[in-house]
Order: C-alpha cells, then structure tokens, then sequence
C-alpha cells in the first residue's frame, strides 16, 4: 500500500538582501523505514512562478530518500531572485517525518529573520 503524501507551500517569502539561498532540513524520525521527500522552489519576483534549480538533484524537482533516523537537506540559490520565492515540499503524511524552511546566507549558512518556516506553519495545498 502506497503513503499517503501532501504537497506543503511555505507561502511566498520575502528575501532579505543578505539570503542566499532556500534550505530545507529534513528529518525521518522512524526507526524502521525510509521516506521521500520531494522540493521545489520558485522566483515569484515577476508575479508567476519560475522554477529554480533544487541541490542534491541539480533539477527543478529534487526528491531524495530520507533513511530511518537520518536527516538530509536541500537547498535551492537564491541569490539572483529579486524580491520574492516560495518552496513547495511533497512529503508523507508521517508525524515522524518533519520538515522545516530557512533562507540562509553563505557559509556558515545563517538563517535570516523572516525566512524561517517551521513545519507547523506550512499550508497544504495538496
């Protein structure tokens, strides 16, 4: 029987001057099974929705596996975005699998106040 799974947007985001890129953290909290994880970021600075290049995958569409008690992250360079981005995660519904959004500077990757989105906060919208 396939997961459940639900696509969650962070909303769009304002970026600070000094935001370089979207980071996602990951974490799989079961102890017995691994996860997917599918991100997506987009430059909303035109008013549509342009698809940026997601690390690991080096595509549009990153999904990578999440072990079992293991994390991962993934991040998109928003550097070139002028003013506005969302990221758009497509994950399990699992409790044990959480997610959490920061946009960040360069090494050593501080997150920026306004860019930070607990997975609390994250809106369904599939």
């Amino acid at each position: 029987m396939k997961a459940k799974r639900a696509t969650y947007s962070t909303g769009i985001l304002r970026k600070p001057p000094k935001t370089k890129f979207a980071l996602v953290d990951v974490v799989n909290l079961n102890k017995g099974g691994s996860r997917t994880v599918e991100v997506q970021v987009f430059d909303w600075s035109n008013g549509s929705p342009v698809p940026l290049k997601v690390t690991p995958c080096g595509t549009r569409k990153c999904r990578v596996v999440v072990g079992p008690n293991k994390s991962v992250f993934l991040y998109a360079d928003v550097s070139r975005v002028k003013f506005k981005y969302e990221v758009r995660i497509t994950m399990s519904l699992d409790p044990k699998l959480i997610a959490n959004v920061y946009g960040v500077t360069n090494a050593p990757f501080t997150p920026q106040a306004g860019d930070t989105v607990l997975q609390r906060s994250l809106v369904r919208i599939r």
